[in-house]
């Protein structure tokens, strides 16, 4: 949800060291190296995207998206979420609540409350069954419509929420593309038949890589990264598998999905069809 960043952004908790001194100087550049999408939420769904990462942070008692500097308060964009699920009930939406910056266990308490009221029946729950078992179809004749991850709580989770070890999200954190596709490829391996799994297809800048290029930014980054990607990911396999399979991918991660039309989505949509494809090879093996 970092298109809500604008000039007025204040510093959030989680931003590093270099990123404050930067900022006193030269906020603009920090704004270009902090915001990682330009398309607000409801552009995004309908380029495709059905799965959020969020960094979230607490001020005066607010929650709020960041990513080094402050977004919108949450509840914006997720009431276009809501929305969108509910005007769309065969779709599914994950939301992957991935870090939290100056929250205190009440917070957590009260994040949790806000979350399960505001969404109410739509959550698949982890009372609902196994991820395996969360398909679109069960899923639209349960009337659940989002999941909700809930990683690096201090306290007991609700049964309303995923914890972290169900979904795994490798942080490659290279900052070359090579070296990423590597870690994509490697840890990929590591999925569970049981666990959803997320492919994080972006690279973490170092201060010396965004120092040598002060007249980038992440979105010039994510078409580099983009154009390199697109042959591995065209070339994977989506869907279940078994523990004598090789892992197939899941969800896809990165920066800036609307470059070129939406071109990343496009790819990942259609990797679905190999899934069609699949299916139809088995049940003409069955017929036969």
């Amino acid at each position: 949800m970092t298109y809500g960043i604008n000039s007025k952004s204040k510093l959030s908790p989680d931003a590093e060291k270099a990123i404050r001194r930067w900022h006193r100087f030269f906020p603009c550049f920090v704004r270009r190296w902090s915001k990682t999408q330009s398309s607000g939420t409801l552009e995004q769904l309908q380029l495709g995207v059905r799965y959020f990462d969020l960094r979230i942070a607490q001020r005066d008692d607010k929650f709020y998206y960041c990513h080094g500097l402050f977004a919108m308060e949450i509840f914006e964009p997720l009431l276009e979420i809501r929305q969108f699920v509910d005007s769309h009930p065969e779709e599914l939406i994950i939301l992957d609540l991935q870090h939290f910056y100056a929250l205190t266990v009440a917070h957590h308490q009260q994040l949790h409350k806000d979350l399960i009221q505001f969404f109410g029946h739509r959550l698949y729950s982890t009372a609902d069954g196994s991820l395996k078992d969360c398909t679109l179809n069960r899923c639209a004749e349960m009337q659940r419509s989002l999941v909700i991850i809930y990683r690096r709580c201090p306290i007991p989770l609700p049964l309303r929420f995923w914890p972290s070890y169900t979904w795994p999200t490798p942080w490659p954190n290279k900052a070359s593309v090579k070296k990423l596709r590597s870690f994509l490829e490697d840890s990929l391996l590591s999925r569970q038949p049981q666990q959803g799994y997320v492919s994080q297809c972006l690279i973490t800048p170092t201060g010396r890589y965004i120092a040598f290029r002060l007249f980038f930014t992440l979105k010039s980054t994510a078409k580099r990264v983009d154009k390199k990607l697109q042959p591995w990911i065209l070339e994977q396999i989506p869907g279940p598998f078994e523990p004598k399979d090789d892992p197939t991918v899941n969800v896809f991660l990165a920066d800036f999905v609307n470059l070129k039309d939406g071109q990343f989505c496009n790819w990942v949509v259609e990797l679905n069809t190999k899934i069609q494809e699949r299916v139809a090879e088995n049940q003409k093996q069955d017929s036969s």
